[in-house]
């Protein structure tokens, strides 16, 4: 019998069959952990059916899938191993001669299909610790409410729940693509070298220059300003922080903090995005909190100076967050907290006076369901604006810049609504955070403090 040169070495293929089988084996079992893991708590209601039908019908097929193509693929090894059997007389040893030129190549695809078994199955376990988190984040906070321990939102167990489907897809995902993709995934928030701004327009690079916080239009517009930072190539999100000097007593400072600016779920270097708004809204610790205040920490705020929080959509959620934050209110002496935009009602912030804007028809500002589910009476001053768009323009009426000019427009009003915004303005909390409107007396400077999330 002539030497065969060229085909499988049997023995390797049938072990790399048996590899494939026992990582079909172990898909299926991880499926049937998240069957458990979804169905072992007492958890009844629309949102309980809704997220265990969207793993039932969604995202467990997917993981039979991948089971399903590991088993194929070692039938399809078993058959070409028992072919090169027959081909070379029977002895298992076909393709194993020792100076066969096809002996090498084989070897690298039995590799190869070893590492593809592996990125996944390492993958997925990654994404099933991620999810499990979800899971018993979700579970704790439905037996807080079930035990009185703690009366959470509807809204924050909504969030809960989402993230506890997201984080399940991106099981799904990981095994598919053999990455972590970080669907919905923490991290931890930082901060870089806060970088002067510019009091003037000079013309030169991206960064605007300061409004003077005269009103609160102007102080709203450093949000602004926030958001055109972010968008400058390779930038993961800034915030403003404006210093106002009044010659005697300590500085003053406004924290300005855009809301979401990517909605992709992998959690990347940009702290403020989907994650971060399901996080914020079940009430959980986030990357883009932590970032926050870590450049309020590099922007150097002394512990005892005024301090005034204002955001927009998730950037006022960041800012409600804070301010419940017993340690954070401990280091800061946040004074103030403007939001628009943005769902805080579900928040019980004590001690801060607090202005809380919204169109008439922008959605999100409710999508906290107003805090429904809570006890805590609201101490802000709740303030409704007229819609500039129609029902339907979510993305006008959302708009910061919108926000700005409806601000704008009831202040120069005769109306009880600005009345009311006027006298938010004037009153002795803010006083610290204005300039006169020719700047007398005050003095306000402002750095942008880049921020970024580094993964777990």
């Amino acid at each position: 019998m002539s030497t065969v040169t060229h085909g499988m070495d049997t023995a390797a293929g049938l072990a790399a069959a048996d590899d494939l089988t026992g990582g079909a084996a172990q898909i299926d079992a991880l499926a049937a952990r998240l069957d458990a893991a979804l169905a072992d708590f007492d958890w009844w209601g629309p949102d309980a059916e809704r997220v265990r039908s969207d793993w039932s019908f969604t995202q467990r097929p997917h993981l039979e899938l991948v089971a399903e193509h590991l088993s194929e693929l070692a039938l399809r090894l078993r058959a070409e191993a028992d072919e090169q059997d027959r081909a070379s007389g029977g002895t298992g040893e076909g393709g194993t001669a020792p100076a066969g030129p096809g002996a090498a190549p084989q070897r690298g695809l039995l590799d190869r299909i070893g590492a593809w078994i592996g990125d996944r199955l390492q993958a997925g376990g990654v994404a099933l610790g991620r999810f499990l988190g979800a899971a018993t984040d979700l579970q704790g906070k439905v037996v807080d409410v079930l035990t009185g321990q703690r009366d959470w939102s509807v809204s924050a167990i909504a969030a809960s729940a989402l993230g506890t489907v997201g984080t399940a897809l991106g099981v799904g995902v990981n095994l598919g693509t053999g990455v972590d993709q970080r669907w919905l995934a923490g991290g931890r928030g930082v901060a870089g070298d806060p970088v002067a701004v510019p009091t003037s327009d000079t013309g030169l690079g991206h960064r605007p220059a300061l409004e003077a916080p005269r009103s609160l239009d102007t102080i709203m517009q450093s949000v602004t300003d926030a958001y055109a930072n972010g968008t400058a190539e390779g930038s993961n999100g800034e915030v403003r922080i404006v210093r106002v000097d009044n010659g005697t007593g300590p500085p003053a400072y406004i924290v300005n903090v855009p809301g979401t600016e990517t909605w992709t779920p992998s959690a990347g270097s940009m702290p403020r995005d989907l994650s971060a708004n399901l996080q914020l809204m079940a009430g959980n610790p986030t990357a883009a909190a932590e970032s926050v205040r870590a450049a309020m920490e590099r922007a150097g705020i002394p512990p005892d100076s005024p301090v005034l929080l204002v955001g927009h959509s998730q950037g006022g959620m960041i800012t409600g967050h804070l301010a419940t934050d017993p340690a954070f209110r401990e280091r800061f002496n946040v004074t103030n907290m403007v939001t628009y935009g943005a769902p805080v009602d579900h928040l019980d912030v004590r001690g801060v006076d607090v202005l809380q804007m919204g169109h008439t028809l922008d959605p999100v500002p409710r999508t906290d369901l107003e805090g429904l589910g809570t006890s805590h009476t609201p101490t802000s001053r709740h303030v409704d604006l007229p819609s500039p768009g129609a029902w339907n323009d979510v993305l006008t009426n959302h708009s910061h810049e919108a926000y700005i000019r409806s601000v704008h427009d009831a202040l120069a009003s005769d109306t009880p609504l600005g009345a009311e915004l006027r006298a938010y303005q004037s009153s002795g909390s803010m006083a610290p955070f204005l300039v006169g409107p020719d700047g007398s007396g005050r003095r306000a400077t402002a750095v942008d403090v880049p921020v970024q999330r580094l993964p777990d």
